[in-house]
């Protein structure tokens, strides 16, 4: 009765301690590393124009000169998801990817601001809260919805890639919508 109990407790413990991590894409079970090799090569074209949401670059008026603003810092979501909506037909959807991004896939990003992954968008009017959605990719062609999102300020974008040489390039983007 002993061993059965040890062996059980034993079990348990490596049932709980496996990472809850997802490896996969979509319902395919294919690896994600070609989608996590884009994002990190693309990661500073995905997150352009942070400046435009921060209002501590706006000089105050001098009614509210000892005003202090902070500097804003980005909230990336951590998992790159499928949108349903108008602007992304039903055909793409059984073509996107969706899994979680880790700290890694940010190494290349390039600024003066702070970036972290997180869960959830809190609407926390500090902290620009970006997330990818609706990401296609096929042999030479790629594009992902990007949104960006700041108290109640959003602009939603979707930007298209194309591969030369190896390398995916920035080809343009599309506005979506901005509130």
């Amino acid at each position: 009765m002993g061993s059965k109990y040890k062996i059980t407790i034993i079990l348990l413990f490596i049932i709980c301690s496996c990472k809850n991590e997802l490896k996969t894409n979509s319902k395919n079970g294919l690896n994600t590393h070609r989608e996590r090799v884009f994002i990190t090569q693309n990661i500073n074209s995905l997150i352009d124009s942070v400046e435009s949401f921060d209002t501590s670059l706006i000089p105050p008026s001098k009614e509210f000169k000892d005003l202090k603003v902070e500097k804003i810092t980005i909230g990336l979501l951590d998992s790159v998801f499928i949108e349903n909506d108008e602007n992304f037909n039903y055909i793409n959807q059984k073509k996107s990817f969706k899994f979680k991004l880790q700290e890694s896939d940010l190494v290349n990003f390039k600024t003066n601001y702070t970036i972290k992954l997180v869960k959830v968008n809190n609407y926390d009017n500090n902290i620009l809260f970006v997330n990818f959605s609706n990401f296609y990719m096929t042999d030479n062609e790629a594009n992902i919805d990007v949104k960006k999102n700041i108290g109640i300020s959003m602009i939603k974008e979707r930007y298209y890639f194309i591969k030369r040489n190896a390398i995916w390039v920035f080809k343009k983007k599309e506005l979506l919508g901005m509130g």
